[in-house]
């Protein structure tokens, strides 16, 4: 391994892609990664100490499905773990991408040489008055942390009113590492692969309704949702007769079923609803990273600052309405290997390691 830094108390998600725990491990010689888990159902936080890139701890930690309990614990949790792992003669960077982490900063800052770096990777424009006082505190800590980074532009242009660029301001999406690639699969039938939460607005039903009309496309739906929401997909299925063409075990794949499931598959699917209230304009949606990883072309509707990416290397299409997705579909369908080739140009952007050590360079070269 090649260290880069001395001590990082990072905090990471099983949930997500970007492989930030994987590259602190590799080149961080004292490492802390506490990985949160969602508040809804029965679940554990975790807690891993790294060494030189070997894991010397990993331990669960304890949460709670109640609100009040889930957030009280974890930032107790985090206290705990910030004043025993962080020292006062060697600087930590505390890297995270939730204000939760932030409170006390001012304290914590006379207690610990700490450096505090705030990854931002949301941002709600909803009006109601929890989420702008979500975002309000979100602001606050951003003018006062030691560097901020931004999941996309959109969010970039928000917080600083335009676009900034600064070894210590700046725009760092989710890097990406491939998976190896598998044989491709028979074109036909034609499979489509939709991964994540299933939720309202992300186009499934107007995918159902073009599965009824071309019977060599097929669709495999992994993920889970509200179980009044599957309960709606699964009558719509059967009202269109579609049963036999979608995939759809209503629960979450392991990393190896996933890539199993992957390898029968030719397109990703990412048709989300294009309103100005979607928070989508302003993420950089984990499941087209995933896609690439997996070495599938992408469909998706033209909404996120990852579109410029996909449209500069061709590595799948982009539609501003869902009635061009036959179209779209039959484009990739027609020329396989040419997508292919656009899906390695995009992998090779977003290449993890070395899009992180000059995104994160700042570590290395303005602070001891």
């Amino acid at each position: 391994m090649k260290v880069l830094y001395k001590r990082v108390f990072a905090y990471a998600s099983l949930q997500f892609c970007g492989h930030i725990e994987a590259y602190f491990v590799a080149h961080t010689a004292e490492l802390a990664v506490f990985i949160v888990q969602p508040r809804m159902g029965p679940h554990q936080h975790v807690l891993r100490h790294y060494r030189n890139g070997q894991l010397i701890e990993d331990k669960p930690v304890r949460s709670s499905q109640n609100l009040f309990v889930y957030y009280l614990l974890w930032y107790a949790n985090h206290v705990r773990v910030l004043l025993s792992f962080c020292r006062r003669d060697e600087v930590t960077i505390v890297f995270s991408g939730h204000p939760v982490v932030l409170m006390g900063m001012g304290l914590f800052r006379r207690l610990r040489a700490l450096r505090y770096a705030y990854w931002i990777g949301d941002y709600f424009p909803a009006s109601h008055p929890l989420i702008r006082l979500y975002e309000g505190v979100k602001a606050w800590y951003h003018n006062r942390v030691d560097a901020a980074f931004y999941l996309t532009d959109a969010i970039n242009r928000v917080m600083n009113g335009g676009i900034v660029d600064t070894p210590s301001r700046k725009t760092v999406m989710w890097g990406v590492k491939p998976y190896p690639a598998a044989p491709p699969p028979p074109l036909d039938p034609f499979t489509l692969l939709f991964v994540g939460l299933l939720r309202p607005g992300q186009g499934l039903e107007e995918l159902f309704s073009f599965l009824g009309r071309h019977g060599n496309y097929h669709l495999k739906l992994i993920g889970t949702g509200q179980p009044a929401y599957l309960e709606r997909l699964q009558a719509m299925l059967e009202k269109l007769g579609v049963g036999g063409q979608v995939f759809f075990p209503s629960h979450f794949y392991t990393e190896t079923e996933l890539l199993d499931v992957a390898a029968t598959c030719h397109v990703g699917m990412a048709l989300y609803d294009t309103a100005a209230g979607n928070f989508t304009h302003y993420a950089d949606p984990g499941k087209v990273k995933a896609y690439a990883e997996m070495h599938l072309p992408v469909i998706m509707t033209r909404i996120s600052d990852i579109i410029p990416f996909i449209e500069r290397f061709g590595s799948g299409e982009v539609i501003d309405r869902l009635d061009q997705l036959g179209d779209a579909l039959e484009r990739i369908r027609g020329d396989v290997a040419r997508y292919q080739v656009g899906i390695n140009r995009f992998n090779d952007c977003f290449e993890y390691d070395r899009y992180y050590r000059h995104a994160f360079k700042v570590f290395e070269e303005c602070w001891p």
